[in-house]
């Protein structure tokens, strides 16, 4: 089991070794709650972040499907 406040702050690489970011929150499906992304940050009214599903693995650093590109989603409430 892994708990969400250890993925704050791990460094997220893709499966061509490229620095993509750090894990700045986890992202949550209101319905479901369950994870549905890695948020690196914001950018004006959005977060950037990488859908969970293209996360390969996590340990040390968070590893990431290299095709998996970093997304703008509308900040909510």
């Amino acid at each position: 089991m892994l708990r969400l406040s250890k993925l704050q702050g791990l460094r997220i690489y893709n499966d061509k070794a490229k620095y993509v970011g750090s894990v700045w929150d986890v992202l949550l499906s209101d319905e479901e709650g369950r994870v549905v992304g890695l948020a690196l940050g914001k950018k004006g009214n959005s977060i950037l972040s990488i859908p969970f599903s293209n996360v390969l693995a996590i340990g040390d650093i968070v590893l990431a499907r290299s095709e998996a590109s970093v997304k703008e989603t509308p900040k909510g409430p």
